[in-house]
């Protein structure tokens, strides 16, 4: 019997998780697993949410919700929220964070348009 050809994936297979480094004593795993970036991707996208709730709910579903009080208890400014929001939104695109910030960037400018 003829076998067709076998494909071997499983090294590439990998389930490593990238890691955000808030300060020396938290550091937080980001879940990119597909679901969880499908679902990250929706609640950036949801018009219901309003920009604080928002980055909540994204902060959440990526390190989850010890991660998303320990960085609420640090009463950060918006501008520094939404750089982990950008480290969120590059782990999971598996990008890097400067690209992720200058696609920011270039919204926001359009934005005020």
């Amino acid at each position: 019997m003829a076998m067709g050809k076998v494909y071997d994936i499983m090294n590439r297979l990998t389930n490593d998780k990238p890691v955000i480094k808030i300060d020396n004593e938290h550091e937080y795993a980001v879940n990119n697993s597909k679901n969880q970036a499908i679902f990250i991707t929706q609640l950036a996208k949801d018009e219901k949410l309003n920009d604080f709730e928002r980055m909540d709910r994204v902060i959440e579903a990526a390190l989850g919700k010890d991660a998303l009080d320990y960085i609420n208890g640090l009463n950060l400014s918006v501008k520094a929220t939404g750089t982990i929001i950008n480290a969120i939104m590059a782990a999971i695109s598996e990008m890097e964070l400067e690209d992720i910030e200058k696609e920011a960037a270039k919204q926001a400018k359009n934005f005020r348009r």
